[in-house]
C-alpha cells in the first residue's frame, strides 16, 4: 500500500500492485473496539453490583437492628 498526504490533513491510501485493499485491518480494529466497549461495560456493571450489594447489606443491617 502506498500512502500519500491529502489536502485535508489526513492520509489517503492508494492501491499498489498486489494489495487487496486499504481496509485489510478494519475487521480487527472493529473487533478490538467492540471488545474494549464490552470490557468497559462489564467493569461498570461489576462496580454497580458491588455498590448496590454493600448498600443493600447496610439497609438490612439497619432494619434488623433492635433499636426501638
Amino acid at each position: 500500500m502506498l500512502w500519500k498526504a491529502r489536502e485535508g490533513g489526513g492520509m489517503a491510501c492508494q492501491r499498489s500492485n498486489g494489495s487487496p485493499s486499504c481496509r485489510e485491518g478494519q475487521a480487527m480494529v472493529e473487533y478490538l473496539v467492540v471488545t474494549g466497549i464490552l470490557l468497559a461495560s462489564l467493569a461498570i456493571l461489576t462496580l454497580f453490583l458491588n455498590t448496590f450489594q454493600e448498600y443493600g447489606s447496610r439497609i438490612l443491617d439497619m432494619v434488623a437492628s433492635d433499636y426501638p
